[in-house]
């Protein structure tokens, strides 16, 4: 991710700490590199690099969605943007398939303890009503 040429009209400041804020994703210091990122967003929004970067280094899939949609905002043809939305949807299809085939799995066992229960009560009924009519 070099410097593109809407980069090179960027106020000092915002250049700094973008600069900074890759040096501390590429050492591992993820959360100083967001905290140097959303300081650069804050003096400009409207560059699509800090928003790849940044989405990189924050922690939750919906921020990372946050993040493409602005980049896709500001260039919607951006392919690594596109792309990696299109991964974070299919994730959170998998993700949403799953939970329903779980609680499919759940609502089946407990239907099965419910139908052994309720043969257990219908065979205690009649062994009471047998008894009762002093057949057993």
């Amino acid at each position: 991710m070099g410097i593109s040429s809407d980069l090179l009209n960027a106020p000092k400041e915002f250049l700094q700490l973008f600069k900074q804020g890759k040096e501390a994703a590429k050492r591992g210091d993820r959360a100083r590199a967001h905290e140097l990122f959303r300081q650069a967003i804050e003096i400009d929004p409207y560059h699509e690099q800090v928003w790849l970067w940044l989405a990189s280094v924050v922690e939750s899939d919906e921020d990372r969605r946050v993040c493409f949609e602005n980049v896709l905002e500001l260039n919607p043809l951006h392919p690594t943007a596109r792309q990696q939305l299109q991964r974070l949807e299919q994730k959170q299809l998998q993700e949403v398939m799953a939970a329903a085939s779980q609680r499919q799995r759940g609502l089946s066992t407990r239907r099965k303890l419910f139908r052994v229960l309720l043969i257990l009560l219908i065979a205690a009924g009649i062994a009471v009503a047998l008894i009762a009519w002093g057949i057993v």
